[in-house]
């Protein structure tokens, strides 16, 4: 498959990844036994977007980040760009004059972290990767398949326009894009999407908690 048609398929993946997982929730939702539905609708809604994930990556899971990777010899460097975002959360998001994922359904980070991962650090990576494996520049090694795929995490939360202040949406459109720069290196040197996962996992927790 070519490069155009590479970003017109990741595309339609992005926003898939937000809109069948929710409409498979809704629709299955009343058949959902009576036990269960305590867990609640939103987190049932992450639920299927791990699903979605899954789907995405269980062809090659080691090629799509499921490993640990080569953390040993990039120890310092990712733990230094998966703690810079968690640091910076914590300083800004309890300062915002408005905080929507404050005490949020608690799927909001212990399960759509995941699901976000297995779709843009994993699945779309591995692809972009492949398709645009040359650094940015000499001197920043970064690769480019990551920019892209930065730019398609920034997407995925254009929906939220729905939900939340649009003021609001146009900063988390920044600080997804950035923050995927940052800890996607983590994926970038080790091959591994858990780090960058225990990340986001970690920044969502701070906001749900703030």
């Amino acid at each position: 498959m070519r490069r155009v048609e590479w970003f017109g398929l990741a595309l339609i993946i992005t926003f898939a990844a937000h809109k069948l997982p929710e409409w498979l929730a809704f629709v299955s939702w009343p058949l959902v036994p009576a036990g269960i539905r305590v867990v609640g609708l939103a987190n049932y809604f992450y639920l299927w977007t791990v699903v979605f994930g899954v789907v995405l990556v269980v062809s090659d899971p080691r090629r799509y980040g499921l490993r640990i990777g080569d953390i040993d010899q990039h120890l310092i460097g990712t733990t230094l760009v998966c703690a810079t975002p968690i640091a910076l959360t914590a300083i800004v998001y309890p300062r915002l004059p408005v905080r929507p994922f404050s005490h949020a359904a608690a799927g909001m980070w212990l399960i759509s972290p995941l699901a976000q991962n297995l779709v843009f650090t994993g699945y779309l990576y591995a692809k972009f990767d492949e398709l645009f494996p040359d650094y940015i520049h000499p001197r920043v090694r970064m690769r480019w398949g990551l920019v892209i795929v930065g730019l398609y995490f920034a997407a995925w939360h254009l929906p939220n326009l729905h939900y939340m202040p649009a003021g609001y949406v146009v900063f988390q459109l920044l600080y997804t894009f950035l923050g995927c720069l940052c800890v996607g290196l983590s994926r970038q040197w080790t091959g591994s999407i858990l780090y960058c996962t225990m990340a986001h996992m970690a920044g969502n927790c701070i906001a749900w908690c703030s």
